[in-house]
């Protein structure tokens, strides 16, 4: 029932996915690193890592975020989206904060894109 809060898309909410996230919370120790995880910064946010000057100029960024996360507000994907690391921000329709779960009918295409963008900066620094 706790997964119906991130979820926009219920039906990406199954058994599987159930089965997926809580087995590796029933193994030994996981009660430590659960507690280790929430309890411990999980490091730099990405507003921080992309304005970094230790962030490769060459690696292309984009942003893609659900139309219904609860979690993201709109406001800071803006914000990201003004960087000048990040190329393209992507509004994905309908879907929340897991929109790879959700909606893998967009995701899936928009990470074949990304990809040749990557391999198309690759080539191009070869190059040089």
């Amino acid at each position: 029932q706790i997964l119906m809060e991130p979820y926009a898309v219920t039906t990406a909410v199954d058994d599987e996915l159930v089965d997926v996230l809580l087995t590796p919370l029933l193994t030994e120790g996981a009660a430590d690193v659960v507690f280790d995880t929430l309890s411990y910064s999980a490091g730099p946010l990405p507003e921080q890592q992309l304005s970094s000057t230790t962030f490769p100029e060459s690696v292309p960024v984009w942003v893609c975020y659900g139309e219904k996360d609860p979690w993201t507000p709109p406001q800071r994907v803006e914000r990201l989206g003004r960087l000048e690391r990040v190329e393209k921000v992507v509004l994905l329709p309908g879907v929340g904060h897991c929109p790879h779960d959700e909606a893998p009918e967009l995701v899936n295409p928009l990470l074949l894109k990304f990809m040749e963008r990557v391999k198309e900066g690759t080539v191009a620094e070869n190059a040089i």
